[in-house]
């Protein structure tokens, strides 16, 4: 109860009208210095929210925990918020590691899908859609990454999915090298490895393509990118370490991907090379996805939307209408 005087918000009513989009978009940031490991770090950055704003067509609400990084990434991050880029932002006194984080991010991001992607992703056209199609027409699956990812079912998170799908009249299921090679050699270059290790270390591999209904989907996980739906993250949610062998490294343990799997969830990847790791230096882009037609747009560090285009998304009567209809449209599609 107020001492003096009555609630502004009493007097004036507020309607509770707001409706979330469907999609949360989510990412975690931790650049504690602009040098030595980090020093490209902050361009990185830009190029992650720059692809993200300029190849994801549907609505989304973006989320943003912020695990205590420098003032620089702070004050770059507080005016994307300014600006309405982000809608949910978190700074972070501790760093809380990529598992407490995401432990956050998803027992708080309110879209029906909770899309995540580690700060130092470069998204590529259709990403998003491509990715929704693949968990539109596999309900098994409860994650996919919109990247295609080698190995199938010689995976232990993948097996008993596989058996599952080769039980499944309706789906064809091709086995072999199926990853285009291009592919991988992008993929290997962000992780700075070379072929000749990833081959000794993957001498058995054997990737495992599923084909419903005209839709292809990899049988594979991969924990830095990936779409997830809601009601699979109550299933598995909290993500804590029980036991010694759950213990990864110290930045992060896979058990999203482990709980998953014990829940009989499935985890694909898209067939196409639709997200690129960049690490912790800016990529040459056009070397290595050179499949890819580029022009100077897509290659710069500073895109951001036109100013009346972020004025425009930003504007809260313009956001529930569009939430409001993108939300009705995407129930009639899918529901």
């Amino acid at each position: 109860m107020p001492r003096t005087g009555k609630h502004p918000l009493k007097v004036t009513g507020m309607k509770d009208d707001f409706e979330h989009a469907p999609i949360t978009i989510a990412t975690i940031v931790h650049i504690p210095v602009l040098a030595d490991y980090w020093a490209d770090s902050l361009a990185v950055l830009r190029l992650f929210f720059s692809s993200l704003f300029e190849n994801t067509q549907r609505p989304f609400d973006l989320m943003v925990f912020d695990n205590n990084s420098c003032r620089e990434v702070q004050d770059y991050l507080l005016a994307l918020r300014a600006e309405g880029l982000i809608q949910y932002l978190i700074l972070s006194e501790h760093n809380l590691r990529k598992l407490g984080a995401l432990n956050f991010l998803l027992c708080s991001a309110p879209g029906e899908f909770i899309a995540f992607a580690d700060s130092d992703v470069y998204f590529l056209p259709g990403w998003l859609e491509k990715s929704l199609e693949v968990l539109d027409t596999f309900p098994e699956a409860a994650k996919v990454t919109a990247l295609p990812v080698v190995g199938g079912d010689t995976t232990k998170i993948s097996a008993a999915a596989y058996a599952k799908a080769q039980a499944d009249p309706k789906i064809k299921i091709e086995t072999g090298l199926i990853v285009d090679d291009l592919f991988l050699q992008a993929h290997l270059l962000s992780l700075g490895q070379s072929e000749q290790h990833y081959h000794r270390r993957m001498r058995n591999r054997k990737d495992t393509l599923l084909i419903r209904d005209g839709v292809e989907a990899l049988l594979s996980t991969a924990d830095f990118q990936f779409i997830i739906r809601s009601e699979a993250i109550e299933m598995v949610l909290p993500l804590k370490i029980e036991s010694d062998d759950e213990y990864y490294d110290p930045i992060y343990s896979p058990l999203l991907e482990r709980r998953l799997d014990e829940a009989g969830l499935w985890q694909l990847s898209t067939p196409d090379y639709l997200v690129h790791h960049m690490g912790n230096s800016v990529p040459d882009l056009i070397t290595e996805l050179p499949w890819i037609h580029w022009n100077n747009d897509h290659i710069s560090n500073t895109i951001i939307p036109k100013a009346s285009k972020k004025k425009a998304i930003s504007n809260p009567m313009l956001r529930r209408l569009i939430h409001k209809i993108h939300s009705l449209s995407y129930k009639l599609l899918y529901d």
